[in-house]
């Protein structure tokens, strides 16, 4: 039965789509074939994140010579993804070989991982969640890294109320979380002219990070 309905779902993908600007169905198409179909393409969507930042990657090291500082711009047209997000890709997928990366848990998951500068760090973060039986959110885990980037542990939800009493309105970690990942996305690109603005910017932060 589980054969049969695997091969209608694959039959119906292939004659009605998906095409370029959407996907038909036939008219009285049995509820098990649609959910089916639903997570085919949830697969598809899973996998997509990592085989466009490994084929970034490979292009980047394989074709050197014969890919300019306009490779990002050309990926941006030929797939349709901006190229910020080209960017981030590739960055998850360099710092995170395929040897290292976890099955069960989700590119989002890798990518706050990914954030992490030490590269042992990054890898014993990746150990960490290996052993856990159920996985954080996406949040938890970034806010867990951003508390403790060498030593994996877990913020507790106790711990995550008293920062929220703690900090209230005037919370740092959401705006220093959104400042990395714009500075994540935006510095590959950046030419020195732009790099020297930003050291200049960002002057009377380091000066205040340095005196703690």
């Amino acid at each position: 039965m589980k054969t049969e309905l695997t091969q209608n779902v694959i039959q119906n993908v292939i004659q009605n789509g998906p095409g370029e600007v959407g996907m038909t169905f036939q008219e009285e198409l049995p509820f098990e074939e649609w959910r089916e179909i639903g997570q085919r393409f949830g697969e598809a969507t899973k996998r997509f994140s990592w085989a466009l930042g490994d084929w970034l990657v490979y292009g980047g090291s394989k074709y050197k010579k014969r890919i300019s500082a306009e490779m990002y711009r050309d990926a941006e047209d030929a797939t349709g993804v901006d190229k910020a997000s080209l960017l981030a890709l590739a960055t998850v997928c360099r710092r995170i070989p395929l040897d290292k990366r976890i099955l069960h848990l989700s590119f989002e998951h890798h990518q706050a991982v990914a954030s992490i500068a030490n590269e042992e760090s990054r890898f014993e973060w990746l150990q960490f969640l290996a052993g856990k039986q159920s996985q954080p959110s996406k949040k938890i885990l970034k806010l867990s890294i951003s508390c403790s980037p060498k030593e994996p542990k877990l913020i507790t939800k106790e711990e995550l109320e008293n920062r929220k009493r703690k900090f209230g309105r005037d919370n740092y970690v959401v705006h220093l979380t959104r400042l990395l990942s714009v500075l994540r996305k935006t510095l590959p690109i950046m030419d020195d002219d732009e790099v020297e603005a930003l050291r200049a910017d960002t002057k009377g932060l380091r000066r205040l990070l340095d005196a703690l």
